[in-house]
């Protein structure tokens, strides 16, 4: 008893060192994970024409959009979607980048999408009448705030992984382009045309549980490794963090390598 608690008290010691050095931002935790789930619920619309697209054309609500996987851009939050995936009733492939820049305190992100570089043929389909569109140009930003969460499995059903930090969107946030009404392969060019989504309401799951983290509440602290060593020399369970079969020195050193991860 009194060598398993000498080894936890030089374990803690140590993990107190590892903590300070290796805490990180929410921001810097989703992007560590390398993904995101990402579904926009509802969101409403409105799509002008005319000179200065004054007038009116059509407007109501997208209803909910297909579920995605966000693989972020190798050592950034930057990410690359489809207008079709964002809006789901837009018939395009066109590919738009949206850069991210994270507050200070690194809960929000705010990620600006980039124009596209030509003008592309869509069909964008409203109440079920579907009218062509050349699309020149694209807008927006997405605001978005970070929590952390109990680790749970991506609600969305995206990701192949628990996850503990959820996205919600901030007032501001709004995506659109600009364009014409065209014929249906956009060689005729009717009217200017303006459209945008707004009032967004987003679902958005990140992150992951870090290993080490016992009792899968997200943060790999005192109480994963109390749990390790009361069960140290057991067989299985939770706290068998490597699933060997057995609770031992390995367990210990990898709540220990981890120690501070998600807190």
């Amino acid at each position: 008893m009194m060598i398993r608690m000498n080894r936890f008290v030089a374990l803690v010691v140590l993990a107190a060192m590892v903590s300070a050095a290796s805490a990180q931002t929410l921001a810097q935790r989703l992007q560590a994970a390398g993904s995101m789930s990402f579904k926009i619920n509802n969101a409403d619309y409105s799509i002008s024409i005319g000179p200065n697209c004054a007038s009116s054309f059509a407007s109501g609500t997208t209803g909910a959009q297909n579920t995605l996987t966000i693989n972020f851009l190798p050592n950034s939050l930057d990410f690359e979607v489809t207008i079709n995936q964002i809006v789901n009733s837009i018939n395009s492939n066109q590919v738009v980048r949206f850069n991210a820049t994270v507050s200070n305190n690194g809960n929000r992100i705010t990620w600006t999408a980039q124009n596209i570089p030509n003008p592309v043929c869509a069909i964008v389909s409203i109440s079920g009448n579907e009218t062509p569109f050349r699309i020149d140009s694209v807008y927006g930003a997405l605001i978005a705030d970070l929590s952390e969460s109990s680790c749970v499995n991506d609600p969305l059903g995206a990701l192949n992984r628990k996850v503990d930090i959820s996205l919600s969107l901030a007032s501001g946030s709004e995506v659109g382009f600009n364009g014409w009404v065209a014929d249906s392969v956009c060689s005729t060019l009717f009217f200017p045309a303006c459209a945008r989504a707004f009032n967004i309401q987003l679902a958005g799951y990140g992150g992951r549980c870090p290993a080490g983290d016992v009792n899968n509440d997200g943060c790999v602290d005192d109480a994963d490794l109390l749990e390790v060593l009361f069960n140290f020399g057991g067989s299985g369970g939770s706290a068998d963090v490597n699933s060997d079969g057995i609770v031992d020195d390995a367990d210990l050193l990898i709540v220990l390598f981890n120690f501070g991860a998600g807190c």
